[in-house]
């Protein structure tokens, strides 16, 4: 598993590490947006188990996307083709790489459509190995601009152009989006085709026929549960991530592994154990760290060089290291263009941050302890040369951010987006409850009302016992919070709480610290039960300040939020002259 960059995009190259060599190379298309957030780690161990099997296996983000670079979207008429050029390039260096005449295009959600026009146009494509497709392009628009909608997004003036999420989609990209349907992109006779679906439905269901009527070999894969973590995962909890199984087997039945040395094989590119990336004004290299080199991130440099102060990034709950939106790549180009050096980084069991041996297949708790994870970071810049360093995160990377900063006392400043909470439960289960937390009585009597309601209770896909178990701990916690507070008034209990006494420490160590908070209710809330919201709350802590952001959001999704949010943030760093 090596980073690549292949036209200023990044991507991972996976390898046979034994005798087994396939004639058939992979590339991996992945969703957009949340469809890529959610399957990344996913789509990392698909690669490990098509390399394991004999096949040669890229990971690519498009451009534009991931910590792949913008310049080549910028220069162009569109997102759209923009990446299918970029498939187009990277299925060349496969080959060229591997030596291997024959690909086989994977794609996932709206990667399948990039994959059956990339396919559609190149006489090298074997097969199609496509997870959940989407199967219209129209129906994708829809959904896109109702995203937009929900999330802070807008329509663009003028040519019909959407902002959702990290894109700024012109009016001509979501017409070429709008004209790509699965149905009237069918393989041709001699490529083979593993499609795996949740369910057949209608629009599956027409695909499939066309494509055999056209003569293509289809073989339809269904679901089983060992994909679910492809399209959704709990909030917190451990995940286990697919075997791929038949998807694997299917591979193997369809493409043999070739006998013998390969027919004009060409050795394989002696490529750079780390990757290299130019954006513009900025200079990116990736870097593994830590025990056995297990962790992953990327160094952002300003185009002049490393700075001494270094800003660390650390995952926001389980996305990986670039973040929702790709909040963690623009703050950190933007950081670099402002004269400070960055390290995006993921933390174990995330992203491309392997977990321990014999959990490399689980994606961790959103809150294990993160302590050892951010040491190893420091350590790894220190032996690059920095000298003081910040760490941000978001959500439950703020918690980790606050809790390592007061066992780890070369960290200099904290920039902590939205923390949800400063202590965690007894019980890691019983994390579970922040998922409830800002849900009244009253929603749950107006779900109890809704027929639709109990037609997901009793179909399964609400889990009751879990919802339940949530409500009963957040009930617990209100009582510990009063009872604490009335120990405290009569002196039973001490006057600082945790948050209070260990801001305080940090205040001694002259860390600075910044709460940066949208205006929302249940972003607002943990902070002012700790400090509550009035001007001088943070008075008596020396170096820390609460800065809530009128247009911010939880998770810096919207345009909007990210910026506003980055000002705020490198304000902060300026005026804290570590």
């Amino acid at each position: 598993m090596r980073p690549i960059e292949v036209g200023n995009c990044f991507g991972w190259l996976h390898t046979p590490v034994d005798d087994r060599r396939n004639d058939i190379a992979v590339l991996v298309c992945p969703g957009l947006l949340g469809d890529e957030l959610v399957a990344y780690c996913a789509l990392r161990v698909l690669a490990e188990e098509l390399a394991r099997a004999g096949f040669w296996t890229v990971r690519l983000a498009y451009p534009g996307t991931g910590d792949s670079c913008d310049n080549t979207v910028r220069r162009s008429d569109g997102h759209w083709t923009t990446w299918q050029d970029s498939i187009a390039e990277t299925a060349d260096w496969l080959r060229r790489a591997s030596g291997v005449p024959k690909l086989v295009i994977c794609g996932m959600r709206a990667g399948a459509l990039l994959a059956a026009l990339a396919a559609a146009r190149r006489t090298d494509v074997a097969g199609l190995l496509l997870f959940e497709p989407t199967v219209s392009g129209r129906s994708y628009v829809r959904q896109l601009k109702l995203d937009a909608e929900l999330h802070g997004g807008r329509a663009l003036p003028g040519d019909g152009g959407i902002e959702v999420g990290e894109f700024e989609f012109s009016g001509t990209t979501i017409e070429q989006i709008a004209a790509t349907d699965l149905r009237t992109l069918p393989p041709s006779a001699e490529q083979r085709v593993a499609v795996f679906s949740r369910a057949e439905t209608r629009l599956v269901d027409e695909c499939l026929v066309a494509w055999r009527h056209a003569g293509a070999e289809v073989t339809a894969g269904g679901w089983s549960r060992d994909l679910d973590s492809l399209i959704g995962h709990p909030t917190f909890d451990a995940v286990q991530l697919p075997t791929y199984r038949a998807a694997i087997d299917w591979m193997a039945a369809a493409f043999p592994a070739a006998q013998g040395s390969l027919p004009g094989a060409v050795p394989p590119l002696d490529l750079p154990a780390e990757a290299t990336l130019l954006p513009e004004d900025c200079v990116e290299t990736t870097l593994h760290f830590g025990p056995d080199r297990r962790l992953f991130g990327i160094v952002c440099d300003p185009q002049t060089g490393p700075s001494r102060h270094a800003v660390i990034i650390v995952n926001g709950g389980r996305d990986p290291r670039y973040g929702a939106s790709r909040q963690g790549v623009g703050f950190a180009r933007r950081l670099a263009r402002c004269g400070f050096s960055s390290l995006r980084a993921d933390f174990a069991g995330l992203g491309d941050s392997l977990g321990p041996r014999g959990r490399e297949n689980i994606i961790s708790h959103a809150f294990a302890d993160r302590t050892s994870d951010i040491r190893a970071m420091i350590d790894a810049l220190e032996a690059r040369g920095h000298e003081r360093f910040t760490i941000q995160g978001i959500c439950s990377g703020a918690f980790h951010a606050f809790h390592a900063a007061l066992a780890e006392h070369r960290i200099g400043a904290l920039i902590l987006v939205n923390q949800p909470l400063f202590t965690l439960p007894r019980s890691l289960a019983e994390i579970a409850y922040l998922d409830h937390d800002q849900l009244t009585p009253l929603f749950y009597l107006r779900k109890l009302s809704n027929l639709n309601s109990w037609r997901a209770l009793v179909s399964g896909r609400v889990d009751i016992g879990m919802t339940l178990h949530s409500l009963w701990v957040r009930g617990l916690r209100y009582l510990r919070r009063t009872a604490r507070g009335i120990g405290r008034l009569i002196g039973l209990v001490p006057k600082l709480s945790f948050a209070q006494s260990a801001l305080g420490d940090l205040c001694a160590r002259g860390v600075k610290t910044l709460f940066l908070l949208s205006p929302a209710k249940q972003d607002l809330e943990p902070f002012r039960r700790e400090f509550t919201l009035e001007p001088r709350a943070l008075a008596r802590y020396r170096g820390s300040e609460v800065r809530i952001v009128p247009r911010m959001d939880h998770a810096l999704i919207s345009v909007d939020s990210r910026h506003d949010a980055a000002v705020e943030m490198i304000d902060f760093l300026r005026k804290s002259r570590l």
